[in-house]
């Protein structure tokens, strides 16, 4: 029964009939649907076009306002297209903004309270994509010559963001103290 209901439902599919000449025509040709296709297509109630369509609406007359199946994916298809669009501007849109914060916001190192060297930090984060196994250790080692990292700019200038470095400023600080100490101590031992 279940196999029937499926071929009932194929050949619907396929030809655009309804339901009961879809049966009526299987049960004709013992269940066979390309019999049953054949069969149709000599009586010229094949639709000519490859797709099937269906619809809502009653043989009398239009109900106004209901869809052929071929309608609405035609619909579905064009809607589809403009949300991709629609999401395909707002991500571009998206990364034009990061783009031009990191434009308008800089990293800077300064040594002795003078600013050696500034960047975009759109510069800088391509650098840490490209080469971050040489730039981190560069940074690091630039922290324990007394150089200081900072941002400037409208976003990434706020105490709070530069507060952060200087903590890592003062924790390689700490180090090199205590370094200086131990080496201190070792000299004082040995002489």
């Amino acid at each position: 029964m279940e196999a029937n209901l499926e071929l009932v439902e194929k050949l619907v599919e396929k030809t655009g009939i309804s339901y009961t000449e879809a049966k009526a025509v299987l049960v004709k040709t013992d269940w066979d649907i390309l019999e049953a296709l054949i069969e149709l297509e000599a009586e010229g109630k094949i639709n000519k076009s490859n797709t099937a369509e269906y619809s809502t609406r009653n043989g009398s007359g239009d109900c106004g306002g209901e869809y052929t199946h071929k309608e609405r994916r035609e619909k579905k298809s064009s809607a589809a297209g403009e949300n991709f669009k629609a999401t395909g501007k707002s991500f571009g849109e998206m990364i034009r903004d990061i783009v031009d914060k990191g434009n308008s916001n800089y990293i800077e190192m300064y040594r002795n309270n003078e600013r050696k060297l500034g960047m975009p930090v759109t510069a800088f984060a391509l650098l840490l994509v490209i080469g971050f196994w040489i730039v981190i250790p560069l940074m690091i080692v630039a922290v324990f010559l007394g150089c200081r990292f900072s941002f400037s700019g409208k976003e990434l200038g706020k105490d709070s963001v530069n507060n952060a470095m200087g903590k890592a400023n003062e924790f390689a600080d700490n180090i090199k103290s205590e370094i200086k100490n131990e080496l201190n101590k070792d000299r004082e031992r040995s002489e």
